[in-house]
């Protein structure tokens, strides 16, 4: 079963465009590298179609007095319920303190590609 998605720049999070102005594709392993970081990229009750969908970022993680395993727990579990993602084969967070934000240094995660693919 193959996976497929518009690509999204990484800089920019907005379609990603082809030299010739054509829309740009990912699949397999990319496609599910790149809906993994989507979904970590989204707050829970943002989308008004699934009020479920999204990391609680501002209720668990940002919104108390951050807890390092909390924080930790919240997103790995939200990276492990992606469609096609088996496994975490590395992760690297940090929280600043003074502006209170969770900085994802880097995640790798297993595909059902057998692909290991950086989030």
């Amino acid at each position: 079963m193959s996976r497929l998605g518009l690509a999204i720049d990484q800089a920019t999070n907005d379609l990603f465009l082809r030299a010739d102005k054509s829309l740009a594709v990912v699949t397999d392993a990319e496609a599910v590298g790149q809906h993994t970081r989507q979904r970590l990229q989204t707050y829970e009750r943002e989308w008004f179609l699934d009020t479920t969908a999204g990391v609680p970022w501002l209720d668990q993680i940002l919104g108390k007095a951050y807890d390092p395993a909390l924080a930790e727990a919240v997103v790995k579990a939200e990276i492990l319920d992606t469609d096609q993602v088996t496994g975490i084969e590395g992760f690297s967070v940090s929280f600043d303190r003074g502006t209170r934000r969770l900085n994802i240094r880097s995640i790798e995660v297993m595909t059902a590609y057998q692909e290991v693919v950086q989030v």
